[in-house]
């Protein structure tokens, strides 16, 4: 019953909302408004990921992410995805979670729920570890590669058949 609703109810109610701006405005203004929705929340969603690439970027260089902050990208990326779908309603939803003291709230209230599904935090983990590739449990031989002459000779030679033999068996 749930997914009716929800199937049905959301299209007629941006149906809705559509009818009332356009009562408010005018149709030409309320299709303007439907349309420049779309390069905004597309705009949203690439700052969005251009700073959760800056982010890893610079988790990559100190050994850890900030506290929240992909939280924080997602939930933007979230919000420009329900900009760039036509629909006012969706677009003033996009727009609340933009709003930063409900971000950080909403940002809060998931990271609660995924920790206490099970998943791990950041904080569970030592700060040593966080930063250093897992190989499993394989032993780990350090060393350095010398190249022998004869295989250097016979790279010399030309390249390698690795196919069957033109001229047959041998």
């Amino acid at each position: 019953m749930r997914w009716r609703l929800v199937f049905f109810g959301y299209p007629l109610l941006e149906i809705i909302a559509a009818w009332a701006v356009a009562q408010l405005l005018g149709w030409g203004w309320t299709l303007l408004l439907l349309i420049a929705g779309i390069p905004i929340g597309v705009y949203v969603m690439r700052r969005a990921g251009s700073a959760a690439f800056t982010s890893v970027r610079q988790a990559a260089n100190s050994g850890g992410l900030p506290p929240g902050e992909a939280g924080s990208h997602s939930l933007t990326f979230i919000a420009g995805l329900l900009i760039t779908i036509p629909g006012f309603c969706t677009d003033l939803l996009g727009l609340v979670l933009l709003v930063p003291p409900i971000k950080e709230r909403l940002r809060r209230r998931v990271a609660r729920r995924i920790v206490a599904s099970g998943f791990p935090s950041a904080a569970t983990f030592p700060e040593s570890t966080a930063a250093q590739p897992n190989f499993g449990d394989g032993d780990v031989v350090i060393g350095e590669v010398i190249e022998d002459e004869d295989t250097t000779r016979a790279d010399q030679r030309g390249p390698k058949q690795t196919g069957p033999s033109l001229e047959g068996p041998v």
